[in-house]
């Protein structure tokens, strides 16, 4: 029995059969039973691991934003280069309410898991006071 199909029915989630061993089989309907492999299929667990991750303390506040210069990055989480329009409308707040305060928009190379060392170094070496990052398509 096809136990994705078996879980479907049942209303519960593939995953629950994650890490089972299941028999790999030759794809052809009939296959010969030279055809026929003896080896596992392993797939990966989703559970959530008892360790947590080395947690790292949050940057201090700044005790103004006048005169800072603040980065707006956008994680490009839409994919293809997304118009920021949050972004962009963040920039005209700051600019009518806070116009001491410097805003310089970026969009975040990669996707919204992969790093993007070239930003955070452009940053640092422009002396960025501080960061929003987020999504904006």
């Amino acid at each position: 029995m096809n136990r994705r199909k078996m879980l479907a029915l049942l209303g519960a989630s593939p995953a629950l059969v994650a890490d089972a061993p299941t028999y790999a089989r030759a794809a052809a309907k009939n296959p010969p039973k030279a055809a026929m492999t003896t080896g596992f299929v392993t797939s990966m667990n989703p559970a959530i691991t008892a360790h947590l991750a080395t947690r790292v303390p949050l940057a201090p506040r700044l005790d103004t934003l006048e005169g800072k210069t603040i980065y707006l990055v956008d994680t490009d989480w839409g994919g293809m280069g997304q118009s920021g329009v949050i972004q962009e409308e963040m920039q005209k707040w700051f600019a009518e309410h806070m116009p001491g305060v410097k805003i310089v928009i970026k969009i975040k190379k990669g996707n919204f898991v992969t790093d993007d060392p070239a930003l955070w170094k452009e940053i640092a070496d422009a002396k960025g006071d501080g960061v929003v990052l987020g999504v904006a398509g």
